[in-house]
């Protein structure tokens, strides 16, 4: 393959990335009437930071997109926990928008993007009390284990936790 042809190649794929990240970031700001019923704002600028971020987890986990509405609806899913704050909201995004990749290309696209963000939306609620921390290790392992094989034993030894004993639902914080 000659190298103009690799090149215009390139810049097709360059242009056709950068309107897809319109897109996206249009459908990102088209979700800010629903982030202030939550306390929340999505600027062009935060909107532009969660592009980026979606990009870095699709090239980290060698997947390729043809729409952006999946990730739109993950956005728009954890808009509405109360562990979403303003103040690092891109940064907590990207690191969901990672995990989902993550777990799509880890279980071969076998569960469906609804299913998998309500299932994120479930264990990082319910289980991780918007603990990332926790949603990487124990909340990934669960998802993955339970997809790719079925299997949901992992959680058997955490209902017998007493949750609040490590974390103060009043203040939502981890006690020290």
């Amino acid at each position: 393959m000659s190298k103009n042809i690799i090149l215009k190649t390139d810049f097709n794929f360059s242009l056709m990335q950068l309107n897809h990240d319109k897109k996206f970031i249009a459908q990102l700001v088209d979700l800010n009437a629903k982030a202030n019923n939550y306390g929340l704002v999505i600027t062009e600028s935060i909107a532009n930071e969660i592009a980026v971020y979606r990009s870095k987890a699709l090239i980290e986990n060698e997947r390729v997109e043809m729409k952006s509405d999946a990730i739109a609806r993950l956005t728009s899913a954890f808009l509405e926990t109360r562990y979403i704050n303003q103040e690092d909201f891109a940064d907590t995004m990207g690191e969901i928008i990672d995990l989902f990749y993550f777990i799509k290309t880890e279980t071969e696209n076998t569960v469906s993007d609804d299913d998998l963000i309500g299932e994120m939306l479930k264990i990082f609620v319910e289980t991780c009390f918007g603990s990332l921390e926790i949603m990487k290790s124990k909340g990934l392992e669960k998802i993955l284990r339970s997809y790719k094989f079925n299997d949901t034993s992992i959680w058997d030894d955490y209902e017998n936790i007493n949750w609040g004993d490590y974390y103060d639902t009043g203040t939502e914080s981890w006690r020290e």
